[in-house]
């Protein structure tokens, strides 16, 4: 290793080494001797190198939404390298200086492959099926590589219910989750948030269905927002079924479902 010798046994086939830092090479030789005398040789240079892997996808997200969603059917994602290579001197390379190999699984992406071609985007495919994205950054006289892989696993998009405060606005810090009890207003209002849909500010692709205690609301069709309203003399519950579907992606929906709790008015009555 680096001229020095670091193992030498009878049927020493493999050597341990630590990667060099970035920048730095081992040349690592090895020789083998038969016992009548004969001898052959083998050479490799190890380098240290990473490529940082981020992926992300236009499904949609509500408004100052700082999380991430993975990858929804049919939906773009959009993945970009940033590798870490680095000249002998320990200075990292430019990425936009590199040339990059793209493979979907084994097989090479040619066009979107090349030199500058740090980040790709591809469509969800009709048939979802997950598939490992490998990339190749290199300088262009080949003399340094280094690779990235990331997992892409499709899955469908979901529904997030928030409350919808006339003062505040949608109470997008809290989701409703499975309940939700209305207080002495007797009136809340409920924003649903299609998490990972195709979806534009319209409503034009997808197909909007409130069920409420198993009863469709056409009143409420291709509408993202609905207010409850308590019957003032009765307590009880009811159940919001709400059903998402793209109308150009097939492949995009999804069901959620909350229960509204009310009580009945018990303030005496004013003589």
């Amino acid at each position: 290793v680096n001229g020095t010798t670091k193992q030498s046994a009878i049927g020493a086939t493999t050597l341990t080494v630590q990667a060099p830092t970035l920048g730095k090479k081992l040349n690592i030789v090895v020789t083998a001797t038969s016992p009548t005398g004969e001898t052959v040789s083998g050479s490799i240079v190890v380098s240290s190198g990473s490529v940082d892997m981020i992926m992300e996808t236009d499904g949609y997200v509500p408004p100052l939404f700082l999380g991430k969603i993975p990858p929804v059917y049919q939906n773009n994602i959009k993945v970009t390298a940033i590798p870490h290579i680095a000249d002998g001197s320990g200075k990292e390379f430019d990425p936009k200086t590199l040339v990059y190999q793209w493979r979907k699984n084994s097989q090479v992406l040619e066009d979107y492959s090349g030199y500058e071609k740090q980040s790709i985007t591809l469509k969800g495919d009709i048939v979802p099926r997950p598939y490992s994205l490998t990339v190749t950054a290199s300088t262009r006289d080949n003399a340094s590589q280094s690779v990235g892989m990331v997992n892409v696993t499709p899955e469908s998009p979901s529904i997030n219910f928030y409350v919808n405060d006339p003062l505040y606005g949608t109470l997008y810090n809290r989701a409703i989750g499975a309940g939700l009890q209305i207080g002495a207003q007797k009136e809340t209002g409920v924003l649903a948030v299609p998490f990972g849909f195709d979806w534009d500010k319209n409503n034009s692709k997808l197909s909007i269905v409130w069920m409420i205690n198993n009863i469709e609301h056409a009143e409420l069709a291709q509408n993202p927002s609905i207010i409850h309203r308590a019957p003032s003399d009765a307590g009880g519950t009811s159940d919001i079924q709400l059903d998402i579907k793209n109308n150009s992606d097939i492949l995009q929906g999804a069901k959620s479902a909350f229960t509204a709790a009310f009580s009945a008015d018990t303030q005496p009555a004013q003589n």
